[in-house]
């Protein structure tokens, strides 16, 4: 039985690896900052989501976005294959990754919709926006 696409560890890490390279700011994100858009690159209503939070500037509604085990399983292969590193409590593209995410980033048919949706959102998602929204969390 085939294993589901995003459950494989490779797809995996090179969405990890994507978001580092479009969404983080020097290549640096946050474990809850690699949730979120993971999160949103599961469905087309997911990413359509965090579009609308990011151009009503953080007014729309994102209440909760969901935390997943094989991400963090992702982050442990990317880790060890030293693709990204881990400090201060942040994930970073290391060289290596970034060779691995240019030559995905060269290829038109691969990550098609995933590059197409964090390309656009870019580095619009401060850390303190991502903050806030886990406060509400609390709140809620």
């Amino acid at each position: 039985m085939p294993l589901y696409v995003n459950y494989r560890p490779m797809y995996k890490v090179s969405q990890i690896l994507l978001i580092l390279y479009f969404n983080g700011y020097a290549g640096k994100a946050s474990l809850l900052k690699l949730h979120l858009f993971s999160w949103a690159l599961k469905s087309y209503e997911n990413s359509s989501i965090l579009k609308d939070f990011v151009t009503s500037n953080y007014q729309n509604k994102l209440q909760f976005f969901g935390i997943e085990s094989t991400l963090n399983r992702a982050l442990n292969l990317a880790y060890a294959e030293q693709l990204l590193d881990f400090e201060k409590g942040n994930y970073t593209l290391l060289e290596k990754g970034r060779k691995f995410v240019e030559q995905i980033n060269e290829d038109e048919n691969l990550f098609v919709d995933e590059k197409q949706v964090l390309k656009l959102i870019g580095k619009k998602i401060p850390e303190k926006i991502i903050n806030g929204l886990i406060k509400n969390w609390k709140n809620a």
